[in-house]
């Protein structure tokens, strides 16, 4: 830089951003989105002398999430339904918990095991703890900290065998391997977690298409006739300033209180890249976020076709995702949350989306109705004596002041979660029941769907479908459990007419309505069928985080879609037998 321009960082910084922005201009970036996060990065780094100690999210996979339930409902904690959770905020409802003084033997070994997992974390809150005699701890790999950084490796393994039997899919036997690794950390006040894998699917079938692959959810898979090749990799760098956390990364969110699967964002689809906001103070607690969705196979931008090297080569749509949530712990045990989302393509991130303080229903509206806006509340109230009981709805392309107007497309989910259940020490129960009418997730414009890849963000029984579930669970000790679930599940298919075209009554989130579709839905219409799954689990963690899990699982279909391309009943047996090593 010429010496005039040298004079002080602010000026540096001033010149920088001079030159920068229409460079990003000149070259079709969406120029107002990466100043946001230019700005972002030099407000982050200006102020990590003063930042708050930031920890990255421990995944929704992880066994926590179960032991926080369970303490929530018994009254001893207050665990957020915005999930995933940092370290640093687990480890504070792990630290109030740990002030309860009367549980059972078997809750004070999974707590003391959790403790000696979030040692580093506790430590912050001034808890000084031991780890529980005669306990393999199963401390990571290789581990590095002093008093501004840490950093630590784990190993990932998981080693699955699945057999299937019966006449409601092909027989085989199916093995699973997954090997990788997690790196996680933090730098005074940056956080950061990567995790890999490489995965392999063998089979004494044949995989033809994506469909066929058991594992879930995936990316991209190579499919190779009897095996099938997949990975995935996620990473988190997050920045915490007192009320305020920012981060970005690739990752995946939970939004709501249900387990079967939530009905704005679950945790049923691949990973996304996205850049997260989130504040809370006192009983509030707010997150917004922008997500970059991956749109299925087939949806080509035909703009962007060309030869290149002798190829052809093409890209898909964009497709991008903005949503917000915010939560409240209102007094006498309850929890209202409140959330919108949006499915917009065909262009870059839209400012609109993605500035924090938007309303979506407004934002939308402006922009003339083309994207796919969704909303949706819960609230769940927790009595106490263990008991916890949920409800959330969901409202697709709402129109207001006509409740039976076709756009109006609704989803509601009832749960109860029982700790203890008739005085059962160690045992729990939970029962939800799910329903989506027709047309719920899907949109005028594919490029819209609620989906990543070829996953539903929401709920993953989709649209003109229920289920009901119930599951019991029972913990013998801090390193053995079983587990008892029985689940229906019904959907009511587009049927297919005799030339071969579809019938879309709204059994499909692919299918948004067509010009040429009868503006009318009708509730469990189509081809219904009805799935009925009876399952026990058996789970031996002698080591935490090294786990062995066995299950086995019965399911009677009918009106079913067969092999041999008739509908008809089934039935199918499945045996799982797995070994899991820090794979979350």
């Amino acid at each position: 830089f010429p010496h005039s321009e040298r004079r002080t960082p602010h000026c540096f910084f001033t010149f920088h951003l001079s030159r920068l922005f229409p460079i990003v201009h000149r070259h079709g970036i969406q120029s107002l989105f990466l100043k946001v996060c230019i700005l972002f990065s030099l407000c982050m780094m200006a102020a990590t002398a003063l930042a708050a100690d930031a920890s990255p999210d421990v995944p929704l996979k992880h066994p926590v999430y179960e032991v926080l339930d369970r303490f929530s409902a018994r009254g001893w904690v207050s665990a957020p339904y915005a999930r995933p959770l940092s370290r640093q905020a687990i480890a504070r409802l792990l630290h109030a918990a740990l002030q309860v003084g009367e549980m059972t033997r078997t809750e004070r070994g999974i707590l003391d095991r959790l403790a000696a997992e979030f040692a580093e974390e506790l430590a912050l809150l001034g808890h000084e703890g031991s780890h529980p005699a005669g306990f393999r701890r199963g401390d990571p790999l290789w581990a590095w900290r002093d008093s501004a950084a840490s950093v630590s490796a784990t190993p990932l393994f998981r080693q699955q065998i699945i057999a299937r039997r019966g006449d409601g899919f092909v027989r085989e036997t199916v093995s699973q391997t997954y090997v990788g690794g997690i790196v996680e950390g933090r730098y005074r006040g940056l956080g950061f977690r990567v995790r890999h894998f490489e995965a392999r699917e063998w089979t004494t079938g044949v995989r033809l298409n994506r469909s066929d692959v058991l594992a879930h959810p995936i990316e991209d898979a190579q499919l190779k006739g009897d095996v099938a090749d997949f990975r995935e990799g996620v990473f988190q760098l997050v920045w915490s300033h007192g009320w305020l956390t920012l981060d970005g990364g690739k990752g995946t969110v939970d939004w709501g209180p249900g387990r079967t699967g939530n009905l704005l964002l679950g945790d049923h689809a691949p990973s996304m890249g996205l850049f997260r906001l989130r504040a809370s103070h006192g009983r509030v607690r707010y997150t917004h976020l922008a997500g970059s969705l991956h749109a299925r196979h087939g949806l080509i931008d035909t703009t962007r076709r060309w030869i290149d090297n002798g190829h052809v080569r093409i890209f898909l749509r964009q497709k991008r995702l903005a949503a917000h949530r915010l939560e409240i712990d209102l007094p006498r045990g309850f929890t209202l949350g409140l959330h919108e989302s949006v499915i917009y393509g065909d262009r870059g991130f839209e400012p609109l989306y993605v500035l924090p303080v938007s309303i979506f229903a407004a934002a939308q509206n402006h922009l003339e109705n083309q994207d796919n806006l969704a909303m949706g509340a819960d609230l769940s109230f927790r009595p106490g004596n263990g008991l916890e009981l949920y409800g959330a709805w969901f409202f697709d392309d709402m129109m207001k002041f006509s409740p039976g107007a076709f756009s109006n497309q609704v989803a509601f989910q009832v749960g109860i979660f029982w700790v203890d259940p008739l005085g059962l020490a160690d045992a729990d129960v939970r029962a939800e029941y799910v329903r989506v009418e027709p047309f719920v997730y899907a949109h005028n414009h594919h490029v819209n769907t609620y989906e990543h890849y070829d996953a539903l963000l929401g709920h993953p029984i989709g649209p003109n479908a229920d289920l009901w579930h119930i599951q019991g669970a029972y913990r013998f000790s801090p390193a053995l459990s079983a587990r008892l679930w029985a689940e229906r599940r019904r959907h009511g298919e587009n049927p297919v007419n005799p030339d071969g075209s579809i019938l879309n009554i709204g059994g499909n989130a692919q299918l948004g309505r067509r010009p040429t579709d009868a503006p009318v839905r009708q509730f469990m219409s189509g081809d219904v069928t009805v799935r009925t799954r009876l399952g026990l689990g058996l789970s031996f963690e002698p080591v935490r985080n090294w786990a062995l899990q066995t299950a086995y699982a019965r399911t009677n279909g009918r009106n079913v879609q067969l092999p041999i391309g008739v509908r008809g009943p089934s039935t199918g047996h499945e045996w799982t037998a797995t070994l899991d090593v820090h794979f979350y």
